[in-house]
């Protein structure tokens, strides 16, 4: 019994030995697997560098060891906000790709990181779980779940966790501890990865920067060292200008400089002649054709160029399709040979907006084509080409002109220096045309006065020197000569001219040897009296003018009389300028010429507020056409004491009776008269009248004016009144200074069917000239002409021609003279037979329009 007592205590003994080996074994073993499972997941770490692969290769790390189909990594950050790093999972692999970061948070991933506790989890505890509200249910429901936190130190930064759906799938303690430690080891891993990732995508950052440096600096270079070379062509472009090199060599120079910048095997350089209608090619490099003979402008792709005014940049391609769209002429787009160009290059030689040429290059190789950027740098080098090109020729136009100019002088040198004697007469003579073109451009040519400029000139240094002198005395003359166009119309220019020869030299004789006489122009003179003691003597020089210029005068056999009319403005300290004293003798002149000739006038303060007085004048009729104040009067136009018409006359309706005594002259003076006749033109026609014929007289601004004519010929055209009784009359003084083109103005009123009317005819000249040429239905006689018929044999004869001409060119011939005159029943006698009443216009005439209309 002993020894079985002893058996079994041995037993035992032996079996818990072998329990206790076999459960060390277990130890070592899963030890083992622990170890082997670092070791791969340190080899892990030191190999790979990407997490993306990182995470699998652990995943597949943990299925060597256990089942672990299902596998996830999540990261948290400080904020509780998870990351999904790595998922497989059977079931819910789309749910865990859409899962929202709060879902790890509120599951058993949130659990294990709030815990920091491993958690190997059955369907049973998973419940309790949820039961008790530390998580929430979500997702496919697992048999087994294992999960271990990502611990940093004291810091969870993330969840590493396996499941199983499989109930025969369990997991265990063994599966927890190897899967805690190497959740240990995971977190050095990652973030020796993560390191490693971090310093490699910084290395590649670092070196992109270093990259993108590199190339920044190599770009500046390049652009540095173009901006440099373009910098130094443009130096030497410049430079070129002062040489002394030809045209040619400083071409070769142009084309040797391009050609460090581009490729310049192909270049020409054309330039427009002065006309701007013709090609020349100074310089032409061409692989394919000779330097082309200048032409005419055509087609061609330096014409597009020159026409576009823009540098060009054109591909075969472009070619051809400019070809096609007629744009460009195929033979000179080839410049006459075969081969095309495969890219051609061109601008302007622009200076400010001219085009002097075209600067081109062109490329017959395949494999190279210009480009935007050689667009654009032959763009910027061609301005200052055309600019150094313009220089240049300048230069070289100028170097040959003075070459031609120092060849010259050389000649005349030698000439000169032949005699001593020459040289001093060619001194002389220049000095004679200098004299000479000093006196032509300050004196008239006709008389030898001092001419406008030349007494203006005297006038105002008078005047800038007054302030010299204690008491400035000096006086002004105005002189305008009597009857002087009658005698230049009459006798021929070549007389008038005599005389006013005539005139001047008595002048020059009648005055004092420092005084100035000039000539204005026409026949209007001037004399600067210097240094008087008072104004008469002003006075005295007037009388001794009137009455040398009142001796008649023998030209060429030509018994000549005229005389003047003198204005005087003697110098007072209220005078501004020279201007104001020319002014105001100019003025005395006028108020002398309608006193009548041969007297002077001295200007006073009465003229001035006359002058003042005739511009507000001038103002109320400007006033008075725009408030259309001017109506009709009527004169009676008979025939034996018959009524055939009226003779249309102005009333002004508002002025008083100084008013209208001056109307007509105030009118003309101002220029507003045309308007005025327009206005009674539109009166007329705008009214219903009887069957008598209404005559007026125009100014002859209406012909001569085209705005005028035309506004008179659309006044006709609307006419209410039958124009054949309507009559238009001119003055026949005013007629005779109209053009040939002028006065055919005529005739087109002719045709629009008003009658025409010659008025004052024989005034001064019987031009008989007017009556032959143009249709006139009437011809009125000069009243003075009328009234001096008993008198004058010459006038008698006169009028029979004129009463002839009236029955061959159907015109009737009109005596103007009042109702009462002696004369009528004379005129009648000689066969005159129509009469215009030459009485004043009476108010029962002025209202005779209202009854007639």
């Amino acid at each position: 019994m002993k020894d079985i007592t002893t058996l079994n205590k041995a037993h035992h003994l032996v079996v818990s030995q072998l329990r206790r080996l076999r459960k060390l074994a277990a130890g070592y073993k899963q030890a083992y697997i622990i170890q082997g499972a670092l070791l791969k997941l340190s080899e892990l770490a030191s190999g790979i560098k990407d997490m993306r692969e990182f995470y699998p290769a652990i995943h597949r790390l943990l299925n060597q060891q256990l089942k672990a189909d299902n596998f996830y990594v999540v990261l948290c950050e400080q904020d509780q906000q998870f990351s999904l790093e790595y998922f497989a999972d059977e079931k819910d692999q789309r749910a865990l790709l859409d899962a929202p970061s709060d879902a790890f948070a509120s599951g058993l991933t949130g659990y294990v990181a709030r815990t920091k506790q491993a958690l190997l989890c059955d369907q049973d505890e998973y419940r309790r779980l949820v039961e008790t509200g530390d998580i929430t249910a979500q997702g496919t429901a697992s048999q087994y779940w294992l999960g271990v936190p990502l611990c940093r130190g004291e810091k969870v930064i993330g969840v590493m966790a396996i499941q199983s759906y499989d109930p025969d799938c369990r997991y265990n303690q063994h599966d927890l501890a190897l899967i805690s430690n190497i959740a240990i080891h995971t977190v050095t891993a990652i973030d020796r990865v993560k390191s490693r990732e971090l310093l490699e995508q910084t290395v590649r950052e670092r070196t992109q920067q270093l990259r993108n440096t590199n190339q920044s600096l190599e770009k500046e270079i390049r652009e540095r060292t173009n901006a440099e070379q373009l910098q130094s062509a443009l130096y030497k472009i410049s430079e070129m200008t002062a040489k002394s090199t030809d045209m040619m060599s400083f071409y070769h120079e142009v084309h040797q400089i391009l050609s460090e910048l581009m490729k310049a095997d192909n270049c020409y350089i054309a330039l427009l002649n002065e006309a701007g209608d013709r090609l020349h090619f100074p310089f032409y490099l061409d692989q394919y054709t000779p330097t082309p003979r200048e032409r005419a402008l055509q087609s061609g792709l330096t014409e597009y160029v020159i026409r576009s005014g823009e540098a060009k940049l054109i591909s075969q391609a472009q070619l051809l399709e400019l070809i096609k769209t007629g744009v460009v002429d195929r033979v000179q787009s080839s410049l006459n040979h075969s081969s095309m160009s495969t890219s051609w290059l061109g601008a302007p030689l622009l200076v400010g907006p001219q085009v002097l040429g075209v600067i081109a290059l062109q490329c017959y190789d395949n494999t190279y084509s210009y480009s935007e950027q050689e667009l654009n740098l032959l763009r910027f080098v061609s301005q200052h080409i055309a600019v150094a090109i313009s220089r240049k020729l300048n230069t070289e136009q100028q170097k040959q002109q003075h070459e031609e100019l120092e060849k010259r002088i050389f000649e005349r040198t030698r000439e000169l220096r032949q005699t001593n004697l020459f040289l001093r007469l060619q001194v002389e003579e220049r000095k004679k045309a200098e004299e000479k073109l000093f006196h032509e451009a300050n004196h008239d040519a006709l008389t030898g006065l001092a001419n406008r400029q030349m007494f203006l000139m005297q006038l105002r240094q008078r005047f800038s020197y007054r302030n010299r002198e204690a008491t400035p005395r000096f006086a002004l003359l105005f002189i305008d000569l009597d009857r002087f166009k009658l005698i230049n119309d009459t006798l021929g220019h070549h007389i008038g001219d005599l005389f006013l020869i005539e005139v001047s030299r008595r002048l020059q004789q009648t005055v004092r040897e420092h005084d100035l006489v000039a000539r204005l122009g026409g026949d209007e003179f001037v004399i600067l009296l210097g240094q008087i003691q008072s104004d008469v003597d002003a006075e005295e020089v007037a009388e001794r003018l009137i009455e040398s210029l009142r001796q008649p005068m023998m030209l060429e056999g030509q018994q000549v009389c005229s005389g003047a009319s003198l204005g005087i403005a003697c110098y007072q300290p209220d005078y501004q300028n020279a201007d104001e004293l020319l002014r105001d003798a100019d003025a005395a002149m006028y108020q002398a010429k309608s006193f009548g000739r041969n007297r002077f006038v001295i200007f006073n303060d009465s003229m001035r507020q006359q002058m003042l007085q005739e511009l507000g004048q001038e103002q109320a009729l400007q006033q008075a056409v725009d408030q259309q104040q001017f109506a009709p009067a009527f004169r009676p136009l008979v025939q034996d004491k018959d009524v055939l018409g009226y003779q249309v006359l102005l009333n002004w309706q508002q002025g008083d009776a100084a008013q209208k005594a001056e109307l007509s002259r105030q009118a003309t003076q101002a220029g507003l008269m045309p308007d005025i006749e327009l206005e009674l033109v539109r009166q007329i026609c705008q009214k219903n009248a009887s069957t008598e014929l209404f005559s007026m007289t125009l100014s002859s601004g209406h012909l001569n004016n085209t705005l005028l004519f035309d506004k008179l010929c659309n006044v006709l055209r609307h006419s209410v009144l039958p124009l054949h009784q309507l009559c238009i009359g001119f003055n026949e003084a005013e007629l005779l200074r109209l053009t040939t083109t002028q006065l055919a103005n005529l005739h087109q009123l002719k045709r629009l069917g008003i009658r025409l009317l010659l008025d004052q005819f024989a005034a001064e000249v019987a031009a008989l000239g007017l009556l032959v040429q143009y249709p006139f239905d009437f011809v009125v006689l000069d009243t003075a002409f009328s009234r001096s018929l008993q008198r004058s044999d010459q006038r008698k004869q006169l009028l029979q021609v004129l009463l002839s001409l009236a029955q061959t060119h159907k015109y009737r011939l009109v005596a103007a003279v009042a109702e009462t005159d002696e004369s009528r029943s004379y005129l009648t006698q000689l066969g005159c037979c129509y009469f215009a009443d030459s009485s004043p216009v009476s108010e029962t005439q002025s209202g005779l329009f209202q009854q007639l209309a």
